[in-house]
């Protein structure tokens, strides 16, 4: 009632008031901290305030899981440090004695020799002399004929003095990071040459000649470089169902979530949970800009924390984004409210075969029967299919049969609560109010059960109206109220962002769609896969193609997208889905309803072959 009325008055006993906002705030933004013994002269200073102090704290089991995925700097490398006070020299070099007032006139003569290193400036005060300064010349320079002919002259007709030896103290400051560790290691121990940078953390993938200095490494790169905070060193593959590495903490914070920017958003995510590539940049812009078009639909099957759905919806596209991680699905629920297309990204966390029958309705009877590698379809997804299972996936939902997965029953509550959410928020606010008054109802009670009643009861109605988003277990596997319509969503592009195993998930398609409801072109699919220089474009199209179940109508086309490893490239193979694969076993007559179809278009658009052989006037009269 006061936050409606837009003020709090909190005196005396303040728990009922306590509970009270438990109940009208979400969990998420919840924070114990808040004193209630205060005056809010508005509601939205209250829900700022809250939002400021839980939006930087992670879940206790979210920074476990992180945790986890770290492994600590030993006791024994803490000791280990760079002795800063070796790289203390004095290096002398040639200088010009030269008027102050044409410094600038003079760097611009002698660009190119004069003294280019960091923190360094080439201009320095000349001792207690106010009229004149020293210019520094490069180290490579040595008088004279380190000048060129014309600057020799130059130098001789304005009668500039020049000093040999000026002494120069140069520390570890003044060294990059290349210069130190080339000082550091042994004789055939290189330097990284390259590595990731993912917001604040450098993420390395040491050779084994270096590990065993690899905590040195790893303080050299965090002195050298301000904006990291977390220098860590990929530990082993990458071969766990999320493709999440464990990471070793070479040097500084144990922090691994962070944010990124790219052409513009924001992309928030820990590396300890989720998969994020940085080389990858370039080519999510590649695909959003050349195939997607403002208000198509996306389905983003592997969608990780979403650099390909975020792009796509500020694009002015609809993204159905999946992922079997939770913790990708929270972040990139998170990645949508910070670009500020929440009302266009539509998150959910499932298998990919099931999110694709989810989109398309596909009764569960019409999987094929027996996948490409001749396993039972949905093994892997843990799917089961019956012959007298024949409703669509959304009704299964509602209605799981004994047949139905894991997945599905799981599912079946949100449907189910879908058609319902208005009465659900009215019981919320029913049981708020109840709870409510029974707190002030309840004042004969002792002071230790009162809060405990009333919390208990408003936290259940909070939970009640604001959905799963406060789920400690993680997101909820599709979006509150979401049920596909008869028929399936129309998509058209499905993107397959999982290099890996993608390829495998390609039988999804198969029978998934309603040949009623796709009376018009299928989607194109862009699937990411590795090529090994033993196999060629056709090798791969070759396995697409007998793990799908069917033959492309039309060529694929094919992205290079980057070199992984000696004899590994990444490849973007895009096609559309075959009208045998999709539509097979939905109906003896499938084709000729879509030729039906088709020809009904081409009559209604006007372009009819036969008509346009007869001419203007006499396709008119045709038409008519």
């Amino acid at each position: 009632s006061g936050l409606q009325k837009g003020f709090l008055w909190a005196t005396g006993d303040v728990r009922p008031l306590g509970a009270c906002m438990r109940a009208l705030l979400p969990q998420r933004l919840w924070t114990p901290r808040v004193s209630f013994a205060h005056i809010f002269t508005k509601n939205q200073s209250w829900r700022l305030h809250c939002s400021k102090a839980g939006r930087n704290k992670q879940p206790a089991a979210r920074q476990q899981a992180s945790a986890s995925m770290l492994l600590p700097v030993p006791e024994a490398a803490r000791q280990q440090h760079v002795n800063k006070a070796e790289f203390n020299i004095t290096k002398h070099v040639v200088a010009l004695r030269v008027p102050k007032q044409r410094c600038q006139e003079l760097m611009r003569k002698f660009k190119g020799y004069t003294l280019d290193r960091p923190k360094l400036r080439c201009i320095v005060a000349d001792g207690t002399r106010e009229d004149t300064r020293m210019l520094l010349l490069s180290d490579k320079v040595a008088m004279p004929d380190g000048l060129s002919e014309e600057l020799k002259a130059f130098v001789a007709t304005e009668g500039f003095e020049v000093v040999q030896d000026y002494s120069l103290q140069l520390d570890y400051s003044h060294l990059n990071s290349d210069q130190v560790l080339k000082a550091l290691l042994p004789e055939g121990v290189d330097a990284p040459s390259s590595f990731e940078t993912i917001g604040h953390i450098i993420h390395l993938n040491l050779r084994e000649n270096q590990l065993p200095y690899k905590y040195i490494i790893g303080q050299v790169l965090l002195d050298k470089n301000p904006h990291v905070k977390t220098v860590v060193n990929k530990v082993g593959n990458i071969d766990n169902t999320f493709r999440v590495f464990a990471m070793e903490l070479l040097a500084g914070e144990p922090r691994t979530e962070a944010e990124v920017m790219q052409h513009g958003m924001r992309f928030r995510l820990d590396m300890a949970q989720v998969y994020w590539n940085s080389r990858l940049e370039a080519e999510h812009h590649r695909l959003v800009q050349q195939y997607f078009k403002p208000k198509e639909v996306i389905a983003d099957i592997m969608a990780g924390v979403g650099p390909f759905a975020i792009p796509a919806a500020l694009q002015g596209c609809t993204v159905y984004a999946n992922d079997l991680n939770p913790s990708s699905t929270h972040y990139l629920r998170i990645n949508a409210r910070l670009n500020r297309v929440s009302g266009a990204v539509h998150p959910f966390t499932l298998d990919g075969r099931e999110f694709v029958r989810l989109l398309c309705a596909t009764p569960r009877h019409s999987a094929p029967t027996t996948s490409a590698a001749g396993q039972e379809p949905g093994a892997s997804a843990g799917r089961q299919t019956g012959a007298q299972d024949t409703q669509p996936y959304d009704a299964a939902l509602q209605h799981p049969s004994p047949h139905a997965s894991a997945a599905q029953h799981a599912l079946a509550p949100r449907c189910q609560a879908s058609s319902s959410s208005s009465n659900d928020k009215a019981a919320a606010a029913a049981t708020v109010e109840a709870a409510e008054g029974q707190a002030k109802n309840s004042s004969s009670l002792p002071r230790q059960e009162e809060p405990a009643t009333a919390s208990s009861a408003a936290a259940a109605a909070a939970e009640a109206a604001e959905g799963s988003l406060s789920d400690p277990k993680g997101p909820p596997a599709i979006p509150e109220g979401f049920c596909a319509p008869p028929g399936g969503i129309v998509f058209q592009h499905a993107i397959m962002n999982l290099p890996a195993s993608a390829i495998e998930f390609v039988d999804a398609f198969n029978g998934a769609f309603d040949p009623a409801t796709w009376s018009r072109r299928l989607p194109l699919v862009h699937l990411y896969t590795f090529k090994t220089a033993a196999e060629s474009e056709a090798d791969v199209f070759e396995k697409i193609q007998r793990i799908m179940g069917g033959q492309f109508e039309a060529p694929p086309t094919v992205h290079w997208v980057r070199d992984v490893s000696p004899g590994k490239i990444m490849l973007c193979v895009t096609f559309r889905v075959p009208e045998a694969v999709a539509f097979n076993g939905r109906g003896e007559s499938t084709a000729a309803k879509r030729e039906g179809m088709a020809e009904a278009e081409r009559k209604e658009e006007g372009i009819d072959a036969h008509c346009i052989e007869l001419g203007t006037s006499e396709a008119k009269r045709q038409r008519t």
